[in-house]
C-alpha cells in the first residue's frame, strides 16, 4: 500500500494538523458519522488563507477500513467533477486513516429533506446536480472507466452555502470497463437497505442500473419530504413500494411534502415524479439512463422556472387589472360624452384594455353592455402556443385576434370577467366558427368551476359574420369581477371548432308567458336545464321546435311541426339496478346526452315516465340507440322485450336512422296518451350483440322521423297485364331452364319478371311445382344464405330507366327478417312487425295487425294475387350497355337455417316519379 500512496504524496497531510484542527477530535467539532467513521470539521491554513474542511476519521467498528479508504483516495483523485466532492488530502500514520475533503456547509440532503424552507424550485436543482454527478461517473460518452456507486442515497449528498450538491463517499464503488457491452459485475450486495436495487439483491449481478435504482429513491425522498424508511421500536419499514403505489393510482397528494401539495397539478412535479418512477422500474432494461435522467430533470427545472414566470406575470397583470378598473370608470364618463357629440350619433362605442386582450362596449348612456375577452387571455402557455391567425374569413368579433382550434383533445380555459355591474343578470357566451368538416355540430359538453352542463348549438347563434355565439350559463354579478374555469370536453368523430373568445352580456327581459295565456309552456320553461332566450312567444316556440334539454339534462323535449309533444328520456336516468351495475360511456358528438348505456350483451330493466305529452295523441315508444361511423340507415338489433309483469314477448329486429341523423330508433310499442304523463316499465332479455342505447323516444305517430316514403307507383304490379312470352323462349320453357314475363306500362315503360329458377341459387334448395305460380314452380329455400344472380339484356328494359327489384314469395314466420350483404348493407323484412299496442290499462295489452304506414322500401307488401313482395334494389339502366348484371347476396342475420322460404320469381318494375 505504501506503494499506492507514493502516487498521492501531494496530498499527504501530517496528523498533528488535523489534530490542531480539530482541537484534537473535540466532540464539538463533529459535523456527521457514517460507514467510514466520525466526520470533523475544522480550519486549515491555505496559501489564500483559512480554510474550513471536514475530516473523516476511519474507526473499523462501523464496518469499513483499508479498502474502503484506498479506494476513496483513488476515486477522487482519478474522477473530478463539480458535482462530486473534492478530496483535498490524506493522513495514514500508525493506526491514523483519515481523509479530507472540502467542507459542505449545509450538510447532507437527509438533513433538510423535511424543511419547509427547501423550495421546490431548491430540491429540483439540488436533484439535477447529484444526477449530474452520477451521469459523469457512468460515463454516457465511454471515455473513461464506468464508476458504479453503490451507495447512492441522500445521506451521501452533501450540500455547499449555496446548496450545489456534491455526491459522496466512494468507499463502496466498483469500477468496470467503459465501452462494454455486458455491463454487469458479479459480487456480494453491500449498500443501505431501503435503498438497494432489489435484482442486484437477488441475482448479485452489479450494474449501472442499480445505481439508477438508488437515485430513484432519493427523488422520491425529495418528493415526499423524508427518507425512504423508519426503524422504530426495532421495526425496520421501507416507504417504496407505498409510494410507488400511490404513483400508480393517481394519489400523489397521500404523500407529497404537504408544503408541496399545492403544486401537484404542476408541469414541473408531473415530469420529475415520472422520471423518478421509471428509476423504480422492476426490470433493468425500463429505467432510463443517468444522462436521460438528467435530462428530464432539466426539463422539470425549465418547467419550474416558466411557472414561477407566469406566477409573477399573472400578480403583475392583477396589478394592471386594478388600474383597468379605474380607467374604466374614468372612460365611462369620457366616451359617453364622444358619443353624445358625434355626428351623426353613435350608438355604441369599443375600445380596448389588458393590452388589446379585452374589448368593452360602451352605450350612448355611458355603460359596458358587452365584455368581450379574446380566447389568448384563457389559455395557459402550451395552448397559447398553437393559437392560429384566422383563414379565410376575417375575425369581426375580436378583430384582429387569433383562435384556438378545439377539436378531439379537452380544452380547458380560465375567463375572467373585470368590468361587470353588480346584481346584473349577465350571459357568458363562447365566440368560436364550425371549421368546415364540423359544420354539423350540435352539442356542446362542458363544466363550469366543475358542474357539468350541456347545450345545443342552434342554427340561429350564427350571425351574419360566419361566427357563433353561443350562450353557455347565466349568473347573477356579486361585484366587478367574475372568474370561471370552463372545461369544455374532446369531441368525437373528428369535431373542431374555432374558438376566438367569450363574451359576457347582460341579459334583457324575457316575455312573461302567463300575461298571454299560454300556461302549457310555463312548467317547460321552468324545467329548462339550458338557458333560453326569447323575446316573443314566436321566438320561444321555434326554441322548442329546435329541442331543449330539461330536468338537469335528463330529458330532450321538442315541439313538432303541428305543435306536438316529443320527449327523450335520458337511458342513463331510466335504468333499474341490476346486479353488477351497469356500464355508461361518452356518447358522439352528434347525440342527445353525454353518456350512453353499454348493454354487454346482457337484459336490463326501465322505468320511464313523462311529464310533457300531449293529451289524447297516439304515441310511438322507441328505443334510441347511438349513431356510429358507419354511415348505415339500419342498425340490427334482435332485442326481445315485454312490459313488466307479462309472460309474452315481442321482438324488435331493426333500428333505424333519424331524419337529422343523430341516433338510431327502434319502434317498442303504442299507445293513446290520456294526459301529460305516462309510467310503465320495460323489460329487456339477454342479447346476441352488444348494443350502446341512448334513451326512450316518445314522439306522435304522425310524425315518423325514420320511415321515409316511396315514390309513389302510378300502376301498381297488380294492374299489370303480364305476358309468358314463348316463341323465342319456346326452347327454353321446354327445357325448363328459365322462363321470363314482360309488361308495358301506360308510359311505355317495360316491366320484367324472371322465374325463380333462372336467378335463385343456394347451397340448399330445391324446386317444386305449384299451381298458384305464374311459372307453374317456385324455388325452395332451407339454407340461411342464397344469391339473386342473373344477367339481363339491355333490350329487354328501357333504356336510362330505375327500376325497383322486388322478391316475390310466400310469407315465412321462422325467419322474418334477411341481410341483404351484397351490393349494399341493410336488412328487409318478409314479415311485416307488429307492434303492441299498450291499453289504457296495462292489463288490457293487446297485439296489432300490421300497422298502416307509409310504404318503406325495406317493409314487404300483400299482393292481390296471394303473394308477398319486398324491394330488395334499385338500379339505374344505362343507355348503351348490351347487358346488365343483377348480383344481390341475402342471408339470415343470425345464420339460422331457414325451414321453407317459397320464392316464385324477381321483378323488375319502374319507379315513376310524379310532381305535386
Amino acid at each position: 500500500m505504501a506503494t499506492f500512496l507514493n502516487n498521492f504524496q501531494h496530498l499527504e497531510i501530517q496528523l498533528q494538523e488535523i489534530i490542531s484542527a480539530t482541537n484534537n477530535f473535540d466532540d464539538s467539532k463533529v459535523i456527521g458519522s457514517g460507514g467510514f467513521g466520525i466526520v470533523y470539521k475544522g480550519e486549515l491554513s491555505h496559501p489564500e488563507g483559512k480554510i474550513m474542511v471536514a475530516f473523516k476519521r476511519l474507526d473499523r467498528k462501523y464496518g469499513q477500513g483499508d479498502p474502503e479508504f484506498f479506494k476513496e483516495i483513488r476515486m477522487l483523485s482519478c474522477y473530478k467533477h463539480k458535482n462530486l466532492i473534492s478530496l483535498l488530502g490524506y493522513c495514514k500514520e500508525g493506526d491514523e486513516m483519515i481523509l479530507m475533503y472540502e467542507h459542505a456547509s449545509q450538510g447532507s440532503l437527509d438533513r433538510i429533506l423535511n424543511d419547509a424552507n427547501l423550495t421546490w424550485s431548491n430540491r429540483l436543482k439540488i436533484c439535477l446536480d447529484a444526477a449530474k454527478g452520477l451521469s459523469f461517473l457512468h460515463d454516457p460518452n465511454g471515455s473513461q472507466q464506468r464508476v458504479i456507486h453503490r451507495d447512492i442515497k441522500s445521506a451521501n449528498i452533501l450540500l455547499d452555502e449555496n446548496l450545489n450538491a456534491k455526491v459522496s463517499d466512494f468507499g463502496l464503488s466498483k469500477i468496470s470497463p467503459a465501452n462494454q457491452k455486458i455491463t454487469f459485475l458479479v459480487t456480494s450486495p453491500v449498500g443501505t437497505p431501503g435503498y438497494c436495487d432489489p435484482l442486484y439483491m437477488d441475482d448479485y449481478q452489479l450494474t449501472k442500473e442499480s445505481d439508477v435504482y438508488s437515485f430513484g429513491v432519493v427523488l422520491f425522498e425529495v418528493l415526499c419530504g423524508r427518507v425512504c424508511f423508519e426503524n422504530s421500536n426495532g421495526t425496520f419499514k421501507v416507504f417504496v413500494n407505498h409510494w410507488k403505489r400511490c404513483y400508480e393510482q393517481n394519489k400523489l397528494d397521500e404523500i407529497i411534502f404537504p408544503d408541496l401539495n399545492h403544486q401537484t397539478d404542476s408541469s414541473s412535479v408531473r415530469t420529475f415524479v415520472d422520471i423518478a418512477y421509471q428509476c423504480l422500474q422492476k426490470s433493468r432494461e425500463q429505467r432510463p439512463t443517468m444522462s436521460v435522467v438528467v435530462e428530464k430533470l432539466k426539463a422539470a427545472l425549465e418547467q419550474r422556472e416558466h411557472e414561477q414566470e407566469q406566477i409573477c406575470k399573472a400578480a403583475e397583470h392583477m396589478r394592471k387589472a386594478a388600474e383597468q378598473e379605474q380607467m374604466r370608470k374614468a372612460a365611462e364618463q369620457e366616451y359617453k360624452e364622444i358619443l353624445k357629440s358625434a355626428n351623426p350619433p353613435l350608438r355604441f362605442l369599443e375600445f380596448r384594455v389588458n393590452g388589446g386582450k379585452t374589448l368593452l362596449s360602451i352605450n350612448d348612456k355611458g355603460e359596458v353592455f358587452c365584455e368581450r375577452i379574446r380566447i389568448e387571455a384563457c389559455l395557459n402557455q402550451i395552448q397559447y402556443d398553437s393559437l392560429e391567425d384566422p383563414f379565410d374569413f376575417e375575425n369581426s368579433r375580436f378583430s384582429g385576434g387569433r383562435c384556438y382550434c378545439k377539436h378531439e383533445d379537452e380544452l380547458k380555459v380560465r375567463v375572467r370577467a373585470q368590468f361587470l355591474y353588480p346584481q346584473i343578470t349577465y350571459s357568458a357566451n363562447i365566440v368560436f366558427r364550425n371549421a368546415e368538416r364540423t359544420r354539423y355540430c350540435k352539442t356542446l359538453h362542458y363544466k363550469v368551476n366543475g358542474e357539468t352542463k350541456c347545450c345545443m348549438v342552434y342554427d340561429t347563434y350564427e350571425r351574419e359574420d360566419g361566427w357563433f355565439v353561443v350562450p353557455l350559463y347565466q349568473f347573477t354579478s356579486e361585484n366587478e369581477t367574475a372568474d370561471f374555469e370552463i372545461n369544455f370536453e374532446g369531441f368525437r368523430n373528428g369535431g373542431e371548432l374555432l374558438v376566438a373568445g367569450f363574451e359576457f352580456q347582460p341579459l334583457e327581459e324575457k316575455v312573461e308567458l302567463h300575461d298571454q295565456g299560454l300556461e302549457e309552456y310555463q312548467d317547460i320553461v321552468k324545467a329548462a336545464s339550458q338557458s333560453l332566450f326569447y323575446k316573443s312567444l314566436e321566438e320561444l316556440k321555434v326554441l322548442l321546435s329546435m329541442g331543449v334539454y330539461l330536468n338537469g339534462y335528463k330529458t330532450w323535449f321538442s315541439l313538432h311541426e303541428d305543435g306536438e309533444h316529443c320527449e327523450m328520456l335520458s337511458i342513463a336516468h331510466c335504468l333499474i339496478s341490476r346486479e353488477g351495475g351497469y356500464s355508461f360511456y361518452h356518447t358522439y358528438l352528434r347525440s342527445r346526452f353525454p353518456h350512453f348505456f353499454e348493454t354487454g350483451k346482457k337484459g336490463f330493466k326501465v322505468h320511464i315516465r313523462t311529464q310533457f305529452l300531449t293529451p289524447s295523441i297516439r304515441y310511438t315508444v322507441n328505443l334510441v340507440f347511438c349513431t356510429d361511423n358507419s354511415n348505415k340507415k339500419q342498425k340490427y338489433v334482435a332485442l326481445r322485450y315485454k312490459l313488466e309483469g307479462e309472460t309474452e314477448t315481442s321482438i324488435v329486429y331493426l333500428a333505424t336512422e333519424t331524419q337529422d341523423g343523430y341516433s338510431f330508433i327502434a319502434e317498442l310499442y303504442q299507445f293513446t296518451s290520456n294526459g301529460r304523463t305516462f309510467d310503465l316499465e320495460i323489460v329487456f332479455e339477454d342479447h346476441t350483440d352488444n348494443l350502446e342505447v341512448e334513451g326512450i323516444l316518445f314522439q306522435p305517430l304522425g310524425k315518423v322521423e325514420h320511415e321515409q316514403v316511396l315514390e309513389d307507383e302510378k300502376l301498381s304490379n297488380d294492374s299489370l297485364q303480364w305476358t309468358i312470352k314463348k316463341g323465342l323462349f319456346s326452347n327454353l320453357l321446354k327445357r325448363s331452364s328459365g322462363q321470363k314475363g314482360y309488361a308495358v306500362d301506360n308510359n311505355g315503360k317495360k316491366s320484367l319478371m324472371i322465374s325463380a329458377r333462372g336467378v335463385i341459387t343456394s347451397r340448399s334448395m330445391s324446386f317444386m311445382s305449384l299451381l298458384e305460380s305464374r311459372f307453374g314452380e317456385v324455388a325452395v329455400i332451407t339454407y340461411n344464405r342464397f344469391y339473386i344472380e342473373k344477367k339481363i339484356k339491355s333490350d329487354v328494359v328501357s333504356p336510362e330507366t330505375t327500376y325497383a327489384c322486388y322478391l316475390v314469395y310466400k310469407s315465412t314466420e321462422d325467419q322474418p327478417i334477411l341481410k341483404i350483404s351484397y351490393p349494399d348493407d341493410r336488412y328487409i323484412y318478409l314479415v311485416s312487425p307488429k307492434i303492441p299496442i299498450v291499453g289504457q290499462k296495462l292489463d288490457q295489452n293487446t297485439r296489432s295487425q300490421p300497422l298502416k304506414r307509409p310504404k318503406l322500401d325495406y317493409f314487404p307488401r300483400q299482393r292481390s294475387d296471394g303473394w308477398m313482395e319486398v324491394k330488395v334494389r334499385e338500379l339505374q339502366t344505362p343507355s348503351a350497355i348490351e347487358t346488365i348484371n343483377i348480383d344481390i347476396s341475402l342471408w339470415t342475420p343470425d345464420d339460422n337455417q331457414v325451414s321453407e322460404l317459397i320464392i316464385q320469381s324477381i321483378e323488375l318494375r319502374p319507379i315513376v316519379v310524379h310532381s305535386v
